[in-house]
């Protein structure tokens, strides 16, 4: 079973840009699987969105880990001149906010 879902809009991420994300998420040790956007966004300013499937919060190495996820996640956009997510976000099975990720200002929400 899969940690997180990770919120695949087409207008946003590709099939090869989904592959980077759980390549990336997989090197910090989070198994991922994509699913459907559960809102639309736009391409200027868009939150990559994570749906951690646990109970109870992200674990500590996890929450470390995250802020240089972003980055590695942002550098792929980059390389394939396509718009990146500005913010991480993973929110609990229920849809409620459990930690934000800026690349400026990691934090929790």
């Amino acid at each position: 079973m899969a940690d997180v879902l990770v919120e695949q809009d087409p207008q946003l991420m590709t099939d090869q840009d989904l592959a980077a994300v759980l390549h990336v998420l997989d090197g910090i040790a989070v198994q991922g699987e994509g699913t459907s956007p559960r809102r639309r966004q736009s391409t200027e300013e868009w939150t990559l969105e994570l749906h951690w499937q646990q109970r109870g919060p992200v674990s500590a190495d996890t929450e470390a880990a995250l802020p240089e996820a972003l980055l590695r996640i942002r550098e792929h956009y980059a390389l394939q001149d396509r718009p990146a997510p500005v913010r991480l976000r993973v929110l609990d099975p229920d849809g409620a906010p459990l930690l934000r990720v800026d690349p400026a200002d990691p934090g929790a929400d």
